[in-house]
């Protein structure tokens, strides 16, 4: 029997969810919010996967497996030029500061 899959905290809900490029497939890729929130995490707040990780609440290694696939949808998005939807995951919004030294961008809680 599989484990359950433990939710990812994830700081905001993001508001553009689809991005399509001109020239536009009718193929879809779904790239899942927790998948946004690791990309969000190291490639714009530059934190190193361990921060990343301890931000989202999950162990090193399953965040670099969100990490990697979230680079490769969106590799696969630009390169095939394939239309972007972001929805669906197993993810909550975080209720709390992350209680990390580096507030991020993004964080709702940053006058605590």
């Amino acid at each position: 029997m599989p484990r359950i899959t433990k939710n990812r905290r994830v700081c905001v809900e993001p508001i553009n969810k689809v991005f399509n490029p001109e020239c536009s497939s009718d193929e879809r890729i779904i790239l899942q919010v927790e998948e946004l929130e690791s990309l969000r995490l190291i490639d714009f707040e530059s934190l190193d996967q361990d921060a990343a990780a301890k931000r989202m609440s999950v162990s090193r290694g399953t965040f670099q497996r969100i990490l990697y696939a979230a680079r490769h949808k969106v590799a696969e998005a630009l390169v095939q030029g394939k239309c972007l939807v972001i929805e669906g995951g197993n993810y909550e919004i975080s209720h709390t500061r992350c209680g990390q030294d580096k507030v991020c961008s993004e964080c709702k809680f940053k006058d605590n």
